[in-house]
């Protein structure tokens, strides 16, 4: 038996856990309207025995057990305690019992986040998500006042995607902050990076050291307007994953990392690019699934994020990817003197190399190519100069 989602409340007493509680809402498909801030709201939940409050952080938890600083509540009651008990620790919980909370506070603001995601994972599901394994250890309800809580915590931020687009950006390595707003001030309307590269067993893709997804999302939230690609390399499934569950995987583990930056800023799209370990599919139903399965595993943690596909012109007219549910990049090289050679009504961009500098009259010619949203890569993959 589960919860349904509309049933669920992520409640956090102070702002820091707010942020905290939002994430997990997004990575876990809980609406906004139900990541609560308010302490009389959630002791009505808890109290209906029809809907299923997890106390996101310390703050929230010991409020709910203790109410020491004696906030004002629908029962009246006087602070040092409440009527409410706490659902065993160290289990998922999938049935709703009046007057009990569920405890996803941890010792660090890591550990709340991952206690967040994976017991409200299982109260929407009836299982843990099959990236995270291992409950951290949950927090002792204490007898305290801590002076950053609040009885009333109202939204902190909604994360949201750039609505630029057009011209052509630059696909580059993007080691720091300081690298993606030196770009940005140099004029490159947009950003595409490689996030992760392929390993041959699951999720089959791995986030990059130097996390470029969490670097590019904390310098555009200072640059609005610049739009942003995240490409993700990923292998194909192996040891009986079917393409599909293989795509799946990749797309869902994707989409939480991103969403585990806290980042208010997403990519406009997360990209799958097929290049790996493992034996690459040999029919258009293959690729088919494999597509399909990415945006499945990105659409189960967030509706937020938009999934897309990068291949080359040759895989595009031989698999039929035109026919592909979700938006395609094609590689095309070299620059100067060329033209894409295919068509197709999902292709949203071209991601171009190498350019040279000055780019002026190879951005030229790609803007008559068409797309929304394409790049151009310098040979050392730098930012090597202004558009």
């Amino acid at each position: 038996m589960t919860i349904h989602a509309s049933h669920v409340y992520l409640y956090a007493a102070d702002k820091s856990d707010y942020q905290i509680a939002e994430t997990v809402g997004l990575v876990c498909g809980i609406s906004s309207t139900n990541v609560i801030g308010d302490f009389r709201e959630a002791w009505q939940f808890i109290a209906d025995g029809a809907n299923l409050v997890i106390a996101i952080g310390t703050d929230a938890l010991n409020a709910l057990y203790y109410n020491e600083c004696g906030w004002a509540n629908p029962a009246g009651t006087a602070k040092g305690h409440t009527p409410f008990t706490i659902y065993p620790a160290g289990a998922g919980v999938d049935t709703v019992t009046a007057n009990t909370f569920v405890n996803a506070a941890g010792y660090s603001g890591i550990d709340t986040l991952k206690l967040g995601v994976m017991l409200t994972y299982y109260a929407t599901h009836g299982v843990f998500p099959q990236q995270m394994s291992g409950l951290p250890r949950q927090a002792v309800p204490r007898q305290v006042c801590p002076p950053g809580a609040s009885p009333s915590i109202g939204a902190i931020h909604n994360v949201t995607r750039p609505t630029a687009k057009g011209g052509v950006g630059v696909y580059a390595e993007f080691n720091s902050t300081t690298a993606v707003t030196n770009a940005v001030s140099m004029g490159w309307p947009g950003i595409g990076c490689t996030s992760a590269l392929g390993i041959p067993g699951r999720p089959y893709t791995s986030v990059l050291a130097s996390a470029p997804d969490k670097l590019i999302g904390d310098a555009l939230m200072h640059e609005p307007g610049v739009w942003w690609l995240s490409f993700w390399t990923v292998s194909w499934p192996a040891n009986g994953d079917s393409f599909h569950q293989g795509g799946f995987l990749a797309g869902q583990f994707a989409a939480q990392t991103i969403l585990s930056y806290q980042s208010t800023v997403v990519p406009d799209y997360v990209i799958v690019d097929p290049e790996g370990y493992n034996t690459p599919p040999t029919t258009s139903a293959q690729w088919l699934e494999w597509l399909k399965g990415w945006q499945t595993g990105i659409e189960s943690v967030s509706n937020q994020l938009k999934p897309g596909f990068y291949c080359n012109q040759s895989q595009y007219t031989e698999y039929n990817l035109s026919s592909a549910p979700i938006p395609a990049f094609i590689a095309v090289s070299p620059i100067s003197g060329n033209q894409p050679t295919v068509q197709g009504k999902n292709i949203l961009g071209y991601i171009a190399y190498y350019a040279s500098c000055p780019p002026t009259a190879q951005i030229s010619e790609m803007q008559s190519w068409g797309g929304e949203y394409s790049t151009v890569q310098f040979l050392d993959s730098g930012v090597d100069c202004a558009p």
